[in-house]
């Protein structure tokens, strides 16, 4: 039986080419130009820099915490929402419920695999250049480097590097063809050869600037080496490429400015080196364990003060502390999953205090909380009296700068695998005083399992 990789309809009338479909359909442009090939990487409302993975990313961190109205009732097998937050065998365990985290970025695969097969004979049309159809066959391998960093991540275990080799991984799909029989899932390492194998090649193309945020850069290229080399724990080629990044834009906005406000897309927008956005999951509240990480004695972080809203929390008609809701009116911005310049300042500063240069990953430190705490007191060497101290703020000064990246899990499961950062992640139900959800450190419940959709297409494909 041939097994094969499940992809949304549309995508495979979009996206085919003469070789698998014999009649154009009726609304759709089989792309022949260099141009052509361009426009497929930007897509529209539903193009490859869109995927729908925020519920998946958004109910498994330990950064908020939701209500039952948000996630629902845990008897209907069929809501995913539960599920995810509950961290319960329920997710995505029945056959007909999509997982589009699974699905969007296969489909973007298979757009990102079509133009690096096919951009080569592409005609050139009127303004087309080499220059374009190396630009554009580039940042296909950025895309798919970036979608399987993201699935091997969420579908797979933590790279650790003694078991990496064999840890199972995500199928490696490399062909723009719906009929070819789904490779095996293949290991973390074999994958994470793939992804730094496709921005090897991606940074040899990609363009110094790009006036479409969703089209990646040279910076992008490197930020995202950056972050793949974080995420394998290799601190060396972290810090390479974050510095090769921040030599491309180290320009971090002022958000202490007084007329800075959370709704200036601009500002936000020139601090990313490429956008790629996922869907809206709706509201939630900071976890206690996210908001105890921003000091409540008048130090003033902006990334608390202009990125969340304060809701009273009244018992007996008395104020008893704050919940501090995300769903602000540029929320569609904070759902990007993209790599930033503040990303790059705190992974060369982890990098370097795992390195043992304390003094540079302080300065780094320094730097970027000039920037986002209103008249910040400059943290020195005394503030940390050991390697472990600045490792742990390195890590807690990442969590409070990328909150709203949805990129958590990822940072979540790494901490795991050490112990001096190890933690046991708590969800709670607001609005309920009993019901709480755990997931131990390594348990495995914060690996998604293969969805019973893909495994009915697939039987043979194993899980973790």
């Amino acid at each position: 039986m041939k097994k094969y990789i499940l992809i949304l309809a549309g995508a495979l009338l979009l996206f085919s080419c003469r070789d698998y479909l014999d009649v154009v359909p009726k609304g759709y442009i089989i792309p022949n130009s260099v141009a052509e090939y361009e426009l497929l990487l930007i897509g529209g409302d539903n193009g490859p820099n869109l995927t729908n993975n925020a519920s998946v990313l958004h109910f498994t961190n330990d950064n908020f915490y939701f209500s039952s109205q948000e996630i629902g009732s845990g008897s209907n097998n069929l809501n995913t929402n539960y599920a995810l937050y509950a961290w319960n065998d329920n997710r995505y365990a029945d056959p007909t419920v999509a997982c589009s985290a699974w699905n969007d970025a296969y489909r973007n695969i298979y757009t990102f695999n079509k133009i690096i097969e096919d951009i080569d004979g592409a005609t050139l049309a009127a303004g087309d250049t080499e220059e374009l159809r190396k630009r554009v066959k580039a940042q296909a391998y950025y895309g798919r480097a970036y979608e399987y960093l993201f699935l091997v991540n969420i579908f797979a275990k933590q790279y650790k590097e003694s078991s990496a080799g064999s840890d199972l991984g995500v199928p490696l799909v490399l062909k723009a063809d719906v009929t070819q029989t789904l490779p095996t899932r293949g290991t973390v390492a074999g994958v994470y050869a793939q992804i730094l194998d496709d921005l090897n090649k991606a940074v040899q193309g990609l363009p110094e600037t790009s006036n479409i945020m969703n089209l990646p850069t040279l910076g992008a290229g490197y930020a995202l080496m950056a972050r793949t080399s974080l995420y394998k724990n290799d601190y060396e080629n972290a810090k390479k490429y974050s510095l090769l990044a921040l030599d491309k834009n180290s320009n971090l906005f002022d958000y202490t400015q007084p007329d800075f406000s959370n709704g200036n897309l601009s500002v936000k927008n020139a601090e990313q080196y490429a956008t790629h956005f996922f869907s809206l999951p709706g509201n939630g509240f900071l976890s206690e364990s996210a908001v105890a990480l921003f000091p409540q004695d008048g130090v003033d972080d902006k990334r608390l003060s202009e990125q969340f809203m304060a809701r009273e929390v009244l018992e007996n008609g008395e104020v008893t502390g704050y919940r501090y809701i995300l769903g602000t009116n540029d929320y569609s911005y904070k759902g990007t999953t993209s790599v930033s310049i503040g990303e790059m300042y705190i992974t060369q500063a982890e990098a370097e205090a795992r390195l043992g240069n304390s003094g540079v990953a302080i300065n780094l430190l320094n730097t970027l909380r000039d920037k986002r705490i209103a008249d910040n007191v400059q943290l020195s060497a005394a503030d940390f009296p050991t390697q472990n101290d600045l490792v742990k703020f390195c890590l807690e000064e990442r969590r409070r700068e990328m909150i709203y990246t949805n990129t958590r899990l990822f940072d979540l499961k790494r901490e795991n695998l050490e112990q001096a950062f190890a933690k046991e992640t708590i969800h709670k139900v607001l609005g309920t005083t009993n019901i709480t959800f755990t997931a131990a450190p390594n348990s495995g419940k914060l690996v998604l399992p293969i969805p019973a959709q893909v495994l009915k297409f697939n039987p043979e494909m194993p899980q973790n």
